[in-house]
C-alpha cells in the first residue's frame, strides 16, 4: 500500500469512526461469545486442527493488488508450504469499510490488513482483537519494532494491531538545479531551505512561475510540528496540545512558504503533471526540491532513469537540533478482527510474518520500509533505487507516528481544515489552534479519566 494523501486517510478515518460506534456495543458482544483468544490466547496447539488433523483455513483479507498482490501471494505460499496445519487463503479486497461490515454481522475475515491510523479507533470501539497477549507468548517485544511505527498501534496499555510496513517522508533535491544556484550540498535546516528556496524558484516577466524551489509549496505540517519542537498530545496530563507552539510554528512557516510562491492563484495556475508520472514536475525540473517517500526512488528509475538528485532528511530548525531526522511515521497493519473465527491460527501466521527474513521479504518487494528492526539491515534492499537514505533514517529515534487515540481521526481532521485555512490566510496560525482546541474539547471529554 503507497502513502495516501493526508486528505484521503483524513476522510477515510471519519467515515470508519462513524461506521464503529454504530456497531461497537455488538461487536464487543459478539467478540466474547465467538473469540475465547480475545482476551488470552490458548496455550495449547489450535483445537480446530488438533481435533480433526485436518489443516484450518483461515481467511485473510489485505490491500494490496497488481504486483504488490502477487509479492503477498508468494509470502502467503512461503507460509502456507513452512507447516501443516494451516492454510491461509488470500483475497485482495481494498475496501476498509468491507471489514467492519463483516465484523459487524458476525462474519470477519480471521486476519486483516489496514492502514496504522485506523488501530486505535477501531480497537477502542471494538474492532480488534489485542494483541498483547499473544505477543508475550511468543516473544514478541514493542521494542522489535520501530518506536514510531508501533506506537501507532498501542492505546492505554493494548497492542491493536501489528505495523507490517512502514512509510516516511524525505527531501528529495535535483542536485543540477542546485549547483545552478550555487549549492553543492542539499539545506539542512529550515531556514537553510527558506534561502534555497529563493535562489531555486524562477518567474517569468508577469510574475507567473516557472519553477518552483520546493514543490507543493508547503512543510507538510506533522513532519514539522515535530521539528520545530512540538506535539500534539500531553501524555502525562492526557490531553491535546493544538495550541503547542511547535505546530504553530510549523502553519505559520508553511504559510509563509506559500505566501513566497504568490500564493493560491499563482501556485494554481502553475501547470505541473501528474504525480509519480512521466511528467511529475520534480522530475521534468518543475520542482528543485521535493518531499517524497520511499516508493519515490522506484518511480524515478522508471519514468526518469537520468534524473540527478540525492535524499535527505527533512530540514529541522535551528533552534531545535535534538529534533534532526525527525518525521511523522504512517504504517501499513496486519490485525485480528474481533469474532475471528481462528483467532490462534491466525496469530500463528501474523508471529510468522514478523520473522525478520520474511517481513524483509514482503517490504523490499512492494518497496515499502519495513518497522522491524532487525531487518532494516536486509540485503534484499539493497537493490531498491533510494532505499539506503530511508532505510538509514530509519534508525532515528526522533521517527514519530501521530499519537493514537479513539478521537484522531477527528482531531487530524480539524488539524487539517485549520492547516487549510492558514495556508490560505483565512485566519492565523493562533486562532487557527485555537478553533481546534475549541472542537475538540467535547470529543476529549467523552474519554478523559
Amino acid at each position: 500500500m503507497k502513502k495516501r494523501s493526508l486528505m484521503s486517510l483524513m476522510v477515510l478515518m471519519a467515515l470508519i469512526v462513524a461506521i464503529i460506534s454504530a456497531c461497537s456495543s455488538k461487536n464487543n458482544n459478539d467478540a466474547q461469545s465467538s473469540s475465547p483468544s480475545s482476551s488470552s490466547p490458548s496455550s495449547s496447539a489450535p483445537a480446530s486442527s488438533a481435533a480433526s488433523g485436518e489443516k484450518v483455513e483461515i481467511q485473510f483479507w489485505y490491500g494490496w493488488g497488481g504486483p504488490e498482490g502477487e509479492v503477498m501471494e508468494k509470502i502467503i505460499k512461503k507460509f502456507n508450504d513452512s507447516q501443516d496445519h494451516i492454510v491461509v487463503k488470500g483475497t485482495v479486497e481494498g475496501d476498509y469499510s468491507k471489514q467492519l461490515t463483516a465484523i459487524t454481522a458476525g462474519n470477519p475475515p480471521d486476519v486483516a490488513s489496514n492502514f496504522g491510523n485506523a488501530s486505535v479507533p477501531n480497537g477502542e470501539n471494538g474492532a480488534n482483537t489485542p494483541l498483547d497477549d499473544y505477543m508475550a507468548k511468543s516473544g514478541l517485544t514493542a521494542e522489535q519494532f520501530v518506536p514510531g511505527a508501533i506506537k501507532q498501534q498501542q492505546y492505554n496499555g493494548k497492542t491493536y494491531a501489528l505495523p507490517v510496513a512502514m512509510h516516511f517522508s524525505m527531501l528529495f533535491y535535483n542536485k543540477d538545479l542546485l549547483a545552478q544556484a550555487g549549492y553543492d550540498k542539499p539545506p539542512e535546516t529550515v531556514q537553510q531551505l527558506f534561502e534555497y528556496f529563493d535562489k531555486l524558484s524562477k518567474f517569468d516577466s508577469n510574475g507567473a512561475i516557472k519553477v518552483l524551489g520546493l514543490g507543493a509549496p508547503t512543510l507538510p505540517v506533522y513532519d514539522y510540528a515535530y521539528l520545530f519542537g512540538g506535539k500534539f498530545v500531553d501524555v502525562d496530563k492526557n490531553e491535546i496540545t493544538p495550541q503547542d507552539p511547535g505546530f504553530i510554528q510549523a502553519m505559520k512557516q508553511s504559510a509563509a512558504l506559500y505566501k513566497k510562491a504568490g500564493g493560491a492563484d499563482k501556485v494554481n495556475a502553475f501547470k505541473v503533471g501528474d504525480w509519480l508520472s512521466a511528467n511529475d514536475p520534480f522530475f521534468t525540473g518543475k520542482y528543485a526540491m521535493t518531499f517524497g517517500g520511499e516508493w519515490t526512488g522506484t518511480f524515478i528509475k522508471k519514468f526518469a532513469p537520468n534524473l540527478n538528485y540525492g535524499i535527505a532528511p527533512l530540514p529541522y530548525d535551528e533552534n531545535h537540533p535534538e529534533m534532526k531526522g525527525a518525521a511523522s511515521v504512517d504504517t501499513s497493519t496486519f490485525y485480528i478482527p474481533k469474532g475471528a473465527k481462528h483467532p490462534d491460527e491466525a496469530w500463528e501466521f501474523i508471529n510468522w510474518f514478523m520473522k525478520p527474513e520474511n517481513i524483509a521479504e514482503f517490504d523490499a518487494g512492494i518497496g515499502n520500509l519495513t518497522p522491524v528492526i532487525a531487518a532494516i539491515d536486509s540485503p534484499l534492499f539493497n537493490d531498491a533505487a533510494g532505499f539506503k537514505e530511508f532505510l538509514d533514517a530509519s534508525k532515528n529515534p526522533n521517527l514519530q507516528s501521530f499519537p493514537a487515540s479513539p478521537y484522531m481521526g477527528t482531531y487530524t481532521n480539524e488539524i487539517g481544515v485549520a492547516f487549510n485555512d492558514v495556508l490560505l490566510g483565512k485566519t492565523s496560525a493562533e486562532q487557527a489552534a485555537k478553533q481546534v482546541a475549541d472542537k475538540m474539547a467535547p470529543e476529549v471529554a467523552k474519554y478523559k479519566k
